[in-house]
């Protein structure tokens, strides 16, 4: 199992989230040294009109699509000079392993069938300008690719992930999450597996999930929470993580049922909203 191909889902409308996505992706690469596509996808200005309401005149339909075409253009612009520019400085110039991709559609249609052929999608999720349209992107990539998704921050420093928290209930996505971070676990330098009580699947220890990491070469340390009074368990995990000095997370989204999600939290949601570490997620 390797992390050969990254994909990088650039929005062009909130410079700094591209950047620190991108750079982040080009760093991991490096390290891994895997393939990175950038991919913007442009809207096309006809949907706009979709949008426009009845009564609208034909010369009004025909300013918002300028408008759209006008605002499709700035974007595409935009990403391509920050692809150039980060390429640029981080000696990144190679066409074989670093790429810039453009398709026209809706983005998360593309990105739910684009994405699927790759090992990891690299997401920022602190945007300025666009929160919504980004929290979608990183929901489609979650939910509808297949594909782990790294979620980051601020931009990655080359040798991170040498302090790893595992986050583990039994669940398929944990499952998921640890088998895709593989590559990654096997050159840190130190790997803890978090358990939430309160939260385990009673058929799979964590001592199942210890023994296979060992079987991977990957010596893990193991420790639980408990629940406390006024905390969730999304608070706990992370706080127990900043205690274990892990600059990075892996862990399962949405493992719960909507109904579980309704009495016990959604763990994903608030650790998206909140965790200041870098998080791999699968579903």
């Amino acid at each position: 199992m390797s992390l050969k191909t990254v994909l990088v889902p650039l929005l062009g409308s909130d410079t700094v989230c591209d950047r620190t996505a991108l750079r982040s992706a080009l760093n991991l690469s490096t390290r891994l040294d895997s393939f990175v596509d950038a991919l913007h996808v442009r809207l096309d200005p006809r949907s706009a009109a979709a949008f426009v309401g009845e009564g609208m005149t034909s010369a009004m339909i025909e300013s918002v699509i300028d408008i759209a075409e006008k605002d499709s253009e700035k974007r595409r612009t935009a990403v391509k000079a920050l692809y150039e520019e980060c390429c640029q400085d981080l000696n990144r110039t190679n066409a074989e392993q670093v790429s810039l991709v453009e398709r026209q559609g809706n983005r998360e249609d593309v990105l739910l069938s684009f994405g699927r052929m790759f090992d990891l999608i690299v997401v920022c999720k602190k945007t300025i300008e666009e929160n919504t349209g980004n929290e979608m992107v990183i929901n489609a990539a979650l939910l509808e690719t297949g594909r782990p998704v790294l979620v980051v921050d601020s931009e990655l420093d080359p040798d991170f992930g040498k302090n790893v928290a595992v986050i583990w209930n039994g669940s398929i996505e944990s499952s998921r999450a640890m088998s895709h971070a593989l590559p990654i676990l096997k050159s840190s330098e130190k790997v803890t597996l978090i358990s939430a009580v309160d939260d385990l699947d009673d058929e799979l220890h964590p001592d199942e999930a210890i023994q296979y990491l060992a079987r991977h070469g990957i010596k893990a340390d193991s420790c639980e929470i408990h629940g406390s009074s006024g905390r969730t368990t999304a608070d706990l995990l992370m706080n127990q993580a900043k205690t274990c000095g892990a600059d990075l997370l892996v862990m399962g989204a949405y493992t719960r049922s909507r109904l579980r999600r309704l009495f016990f939290g959604a763990v994903t949601g608030e650790v998206l909203e909140k965790c200041e570490l870098p998080v791999l997620m699968a579903h």
